[in-house]
């Protein structure tokens, strides 16, 4: 693939499928910041992925996997880098003034919250899952078999209907 190729395509990409990008970043990363960094991350990731990218298959299950590949490893990096630290006091939440949050923006940082909650894979299998991708998409993307999917997914719905009633208590 020559240079302006990839870059025509990385752009395309970037701006059709952005809201797969942000998911993902919204799924692994909780605060604002690192939901930043790692969407750059995820974009930087995508750029260097381009090359392997086979015109045979979809892009947007190309781009699921790079994604979530890289945000698996991200997290796990971030977890290694928490331990060596000693963490700090946290600092009070500076209360800015604002127009008050709507019921389904709460709802929805709850329903993030509790899917950042489920174990990685399960968290992938669930926001592929929202996205609308038929079992045999996500078996592309995770490379399990779509039984497996079928199962994990069954539970992985239970454990947020438990966590977010739970919440609402």
């Amino acid at each position: 693939m020559d240079a302006t190729r990839r870059e025509e395509l990385f752009r395309t990409w970037a701006h059709e499928h952005l809201g797969i990008l942000l998911k993902v970043a919204r799924a692994f990363a909780l605060s604002p910041t690192d939901r930043e960094d790692l969407l750059q991350d995820l974009l930087s990731t995508l750029w260097e992925a381009l090359p392997s990218f086979r015109a045979g298959s979809k892009a947007s299950t190309f781009i699921y996997r790079v994604a979530h590949n890289r945000a698996l490893n991200w997290q796990r990096s971030r977890t290694r880098y928490w331990r060596r630290i000693q963490p700090l006091e946290a600092l009070p939440d500076a209360e800015l003034p604002g127009p008050p949050e709507d019921d389904s923006r709460e709802r929805l940082t709850l329903l993030y919250e509790a899917i950042h909650a489920l174990a990685p894979l399960d968290r992938t299998l669930v926001l592929l899952s929202l996205d609308g991708l038929p079992y045999s998409e996500i078996a592309e993307v995770t490379g399990l078999t779509e039984n497996h999917i079928g199962v994990r997914l069954t539970r992985a719905r239970q454990r947020l209907k438990d966590t977010l009633s739970q919440r609402r208590q």
